[in-house]
């Protein structure tokens, strides 16, 4: 009987011989099979252990941790596929989480009497009064 050697790290032992792991798993040197990656972890065919697997790259809308992708949360965007972090809104704006551009914050409205200024929501004065998302006060009706 013929007996193949033992297969290298990155390989696994058939019955017609060694075969290169395929992508997201690994195997040690003289391996029977190939064992996948860890969940959300990916790795290059022909990967010798585990080490090899990395996170696979986050999408726009999340951000990477050491735990892998998260979305971005409510008021913050990320932009870019390879985000670290997630950039906060403009003031006076929001969004939804795992929103991906500045386009998704939209501006916030102020409520009833309210107006919108350049530093936020302002209080109508006495004897004034506006609808939500009014840019000023219209004064109250003589004699009420």
């Amino acid at each position: 009987d013929c007996v193949f050697a033992p297969c290298s790290a990155g390989y696994f032992m058939t019955e017609s011989g060694c075969q290169q792991c395929g992508e997201n798993s690994y195997s040690e040197a003289g391996a029977s099979s190939c064992e996948p990656c860890p969940v959300d972890m990916v790795s290059s065919p022909g990967s010798t252990s585990e080490t090899d697997c990395v996170f696979a790259p986050c999408f726009a809308g999340s951000y990477m941790t050491e735990a892998g992708c998260r979305l971005c949360r409510a008021d913050t965007f990320s932009d870019n596929d390879a985000a670290s972090s997630c950039q906060p809104c403009p003031a006076f704006t929001t969004s939804s989480p795992g929103s991906s551009s500045a386009a998704d914050c939209v501006k916030v409205d102020c409520s009833a009497g309210y107006f919108m200024t350049e530093t936020g929501c302002q209080q109508c004065g006495e004897n004034s009064y506006s609808g939500a998302g009014a840019s000023s006060c219209e004064p109250c009706p003589v004699d009420m």
